[in-house]
């Protein structure tokens, strides 16, 4: 196998001489229109080549690489027993990046809630407007449990919309969603 980045020879998607060149978080919060903080460990153009990765057959592998060095930042108890919920983990193409993510945050204290907070509007946001957006929701439907403390979790910010009715999904559910964890923000400054 080669690397992704380098095209050496490598056991892994992204050899270790990447991982210490490329995989250096600089963490930054972003407030959201709803009053919602998203933690992001990246600029997008930073990581961008291995975010694409998810729409290759080796994005799985590629991901967890980059959660597991990405999360180290986290203290052993950071989440506390908190739920980290991901967004629309429905497993496309034999796997789910977000799930991939939340499961890492496993050695940072979150509990991964899988599963339970799913997009009834499938359609592609890729490349697509802020009004485009807007127009089509993603509807998304909860059916985890109320009365607990989560953050969200999701491989990439760019508007804000898709955390922010996440957000409001799991509120009117009964679920504090305290912020939200990404690892790259598109308008990061």
């Amino acid at each position: 196998m080669r690397c992704h980045v380098c095209r050496a020879l490598s056991f892994a998607p992204l050899c270790r001489a990447c991982r210490r060149e490329l995989l250096n978080p600089d963490p930054k919060i972003r407030m959201l229109e709803s009053g919602l903080e998203v933690l992001s460990l990246y600029a997008y153009e930073e990581i961008e080549p291995l975010l694409l990765t998810k729409h290759l057959p080796h994005g799985w592998a590629t991901y967890r690489i980059l959660a597991k060095e990405s999360f180290r930042i986290f203290d052993k108890d950071a989440g506390g027993g908190m739920m980290a919920i991901s967004v629309d983990d429905d497993p496309k193409d034999g796997y789910s990046h977000t799930a991939i993510l939340a499961r890492c945050l496993k050695k940072a204290g979150y509990r991964p809630l899988y599963g339970k907070l799913h997009a009834q509007n499938r359609i592609s946001y890729a490349g697509q407007s802020k009004s485009f957006r807007l127009q089509n929701p993603r509807n998304f439907l909860y059916t985890g449990p109320a009365n607990i403390k989560a953050v969200l979790v999701d491989d990439v910010v760019t508007t804000g919309l898709t955390l922010m009715e996440a957000h409001d999904t799991l509120a009117r559910s009964g679920v504090d969603v305290i912020g939200a964890i990404v690892l790259a923000d598109v308008d990061r400054e």
